[in-house]
């Protein structure tokens, strides 16, 4: 998204580059966007169609879904992400399909297994977890096949700069599973019949991604080379597994099981509820930031001084700039927004403070970049561990001795450990790349304070209709003041984001010249 003026000045951006970034990163906002639409609109319907108990149970098994969606993928989306851009870069169409191929029998196989390994431990999950959940669990594994296909293949469209395919197609597959859930249950199917709906438009979904990829490869002329082969792939895919893997027991599944456990099925709707809504909120943010994680991985940062430097700041000026705003409205909006929407008095009460925890733990997400370009997985690793010993333990007692709001003390003192262990590593490993430009955060939170007007609609119990009305009215004013000061403030000077200057996006240009006119 930027680079330092003296980077910029040194070399100029390679061809492209900023169009590619900028068009990727609009698009990956919209997708984000239509998946967390479609994400809450079947979650509203199902709160009201089904019992909290019921709906406690579906949201636990979607939650261990994700995990087992991780261990199923084994790294593949990482590995195509990985291999695809390199070997179409010489139209090697013979190496792209051989590696599609691999990727998918690796998929395939570890799908398998996990679905035999559910299938037979049925009796031990129920009796560990005390509820009747083992058999829908099992079911969901079964047809998890559709969902990991979707999300390889989502990484893979990344790896050719599509996104704007999965920002159109992502609405409607969420709008066929919804009208499928709807008619599951009103036929009496119960949860396993939103199963299948998820499952039936998941398959929709992979098929349009691979119909997509296929026609890409298709295009590729060039003289063939050496093939991905096995042991490079699963060496690269599989050494993302742990830190996935405990990212995933981290967010989720810790805190939904133990509260299963101690508190019931309805207390883990409660959770689940005032988790996903601000999580998916927070996630839109570093997809502001895929330009810059190309910009410093992709694009040569071995090779040239200060690329990653500039890229780390970058980042964090992506997410100083749209974290305030999202903060603040969230803080006031959330609650509100929940109770009306769900119904659920304490998922409204626990998701704004969620939402504060989430917001909180972004500023180590630029180690990332880091971790990718000087290749320390190891480390990162590491504090993986170390962070999630420490959820364990903080979710196991606190659960038992608070219930619910022992889950949000736990996500929020994990969220410190992880922010300390994180800037630990980076000042010991790679001082050189760190740089949080803490002057133009202080700027961004000057530019953001005109959505505290929303902060008095937190205390109020209006209905929806009114509340959204009224939200609406004082948020566009809000956003016009917030605008006014981001260009009185100068925050998308060609000083700030030099390489969003260089863009010929129509979009970009036109925001440009009323937001940074002295550019022109």
């Amino acid at each position: 998204m930027a680079s330092t003026p003296q980077d910029s000045a040194a070399r100029p951006a390679a061809p492209g580059l900023a169009d590619r970034t900028t068009a990727l990163v609009g698009w990956t906002i919209a997708w984000r966007a239509t998946s967390a639409i479609a994400t809450v609109s079947l979650g509203a319907v199902l709160v009201r169609q089904l019992p909290t108990s019921e709906y406690g149970r579906y949201t636990l098994v979607l939650s261990v879904l994700v995990y087992l969606a991780l261990l199923a993928t084994f790294g593949q989306d990482q590995g195509l992400l990985r291999y695809l851009p390199e070997v179409l870069a010489r139209g090697d169409r013979r190496a792209a399909r051989d590696l599609l191929r691999k990727s998918a029998i690796a998929v395939a196989v570890v799908w398998a297994l996990t679905s035999l390994l559910v299938f037979g431990l049925r009796p031990v999950i129920d009796s560990v977890l005390h509820a009747h959940v083992a058999d829908l669990l099992a079911l969901g594994t079964v047809l998890l096949l559709a969902g990991i296909a979707t999300g390889v293949l989502s990484f893979a469209l990344v790896a050719i700069y599509d996104m704007r395919s999965q920002a159109i197609a992502t609405p409607i597959a969420g709008a066929l599973t919804l009208a499928l859930a709807i008619l599951a249950l009103h036929r009496g199917w119960h949860l396993a019949g939103v199963l299948l709906a998820g499952a039936i438009g998941q398959s929709a979904l992979a098929a349009f991604y691979l119909w997509l990829l296929l026609r890409r490869i298709r295009r590729a002329e060039g003289v063939p080379g050496d093939r991905v082969g096995w042991r490079r792939l699963l060496v690269y895919a599989s050494g993302w597994l742990p830190s996935l893997l405990i990212a995933s027991a981290v967010g989720l599944q810790f805190e939904s099981l133990f509260l299963l456990r101690f508190a019931g099925s309805t207390t883990v709707a409660f959770y689940d509820t005032g988790y996903n809504i601000p999580q998916r909120l927070v996630a839109l943010i570093p997809s502001l930031l895929t330009g810059a994680w190309v910009v410093g991985t992709l694009e040569g940062a071995h090779h040239e001084v200060g690329r990653l430097r500039a890229a780390v700041v970058a980042f964090y000026k992506g997410i100083f700039l749209v974290a305030f705003p999202l903060a603040i409205a969230g803080v006031a909006l959330l609650g509100p927004l929940v109770l009306a929407l769900y119904t659920l008095a304490p998922a409204a009460q626990i998701a704004p403070i969620l939402l504060a925890f989430f917001i909180a733990a972004l500023m180590a997400t630029p180690w990332g970049l880091v971790v990718r370009v000087r290749e320390l997985a190891w480390l990162n690793a590491l504090v993986s561990i170390a962070q999630v010993g420490f959820a364990a333990i903080a979710d196991f007692w606190l659960i038992q001795q608070f219930g619910l709001w022992g889950a949000v003390a736990a996500v929020g003192l994990t969220t410190a450990l992880t922010l300390v262990l994180t800037f630990i590593a980076w000042r010991a490993f790679d001082r050189s790349s760190l740089a949080i430009p803490w002057t133009y955060a202080a700027r961004c939170l000057v530019a953001a304070l005109p959505f505290g007007l929303l902060l008095p609609l937190a205390a109020t119990h209006l209905r929806l209709r009114s509340l959204l009305l009224v939200a609406a009215l004082i948020a566009v004013l809000a956003t016009i003041a917030w605008l006014y000061l981001v260009r009185r403030l100068k925050l998308l000077s060609r000083e700030e984001v030099p390489l969003l200057h260089q863009s010929r996006q129509a979009p970009v240009r036109i925001a440009l010249r009323y937001l940074a006119p002295e550019s022109y």
